[in-house]
């Protein structure tokens, strides 16, 4: 045993010079790729388009959207139906009064509620003051033409499902991309857009648009569309009594 001890000791001496034993190395942890904003506002887009049956509502947080002279634009709610559905309620401001509008749109055949007796009365296509029966391919494009896209913070949203963390994306939107839904929108004009994309793909995107697209439009106006994949399909039919 006596003869070990120097044989120990000149180990430990080894051992300490070295430093111990060598210490496992931490890996570094992967970093996370930042996120596309170019690929989610296309995704986001294809999801709009697929949409058997979409519904939307147009609000707006300031302003509201001239469709005539004397004839405003309060809010949107409707849905649409591919290929060629839609029906709309529409709430309007004239010379100071408030009105609903109801519209249904079935192909080249259109309806119209009367504002004073509220009946339904054909109309011809041409006569309507929006026509959204191709809503999620026009929402669609809008969303793909987003210019310089930025990628900001997630923010959680909330809806009647409960929810949802979204991307934030920031953009410019050519007024071209929704002349189909906005009659007398500026071709010329671009606004600044925000879009909220759902993290988890399950919801179709919000959108802002701020500043004046429509002519006649406030300096300050500002428009928010929310967009539904509606499940099951609206049913969209001819109204009766609709002549």
């Amino acid at each position: 045993m006596t003869k070990l001890l120097p044989g120990l000791l000149l180990l430990l001496l080894i051992l300490a010079a070295c430093g111990g034993p060598a210490a496992t190395a931490t890996p570094e942890p992967t970093p996370t790729p930042i996120p596309d904003p170019a690929a989610i506002l296309a995704r986001a887009a294809e999801r709009v388009a697929a949409a058997e049956s979409l519904g939307f509502v147009l609000e707006h947080p300031t302003g509201n959207t001239p469709l005539s002279p004397g004839l405003l634009l309060i809010r949107a709610e409707g849905a649409a139906k591919a290929p060629d559905r839609f029906r709309l309620s529409l709430e309007l401001e004239a010379s100071g009064s408030f009105l609903q509008l109801e519209v249904i749109g079935i192909g080249e055949a259109a309806w119209m509620t009367n504002l004073f007796s509220g009946e339904w009365e054909s109309a011809p296509a041409a006569a309507l003051p929006v026509r959204w029966d191709n809503a999620g391919a026009v929402f669609a494009a809008a969303i793909a033409a987003v210019e310089s896209p930025q990628l900001a913070e997630a923010e959680p949203v909330e809806d009647s499902d409960g929810g949802y963390t979204a991307w934030v994306i920031r953009g410019m939107l050519p007024g071209t991309a929704l002349a189909a839904a906005l009659p007398g929108t500026l071709a010329e004009q671009a606004v600044p857009v925000t879009v909220w994309a759902d993290q988890s793909e399950l919801r179709l995107p919000r959108l802002r648009l701020e500043g004046p697209l429509v002519a006649g439009d406030l300096p300050e106006v500002s428009r928010v569309l929310t967009l539904t994949a509606l499940q099951p399909a609206a049913e969209i039919v001819a109204p009766v009594g609709g002549g």
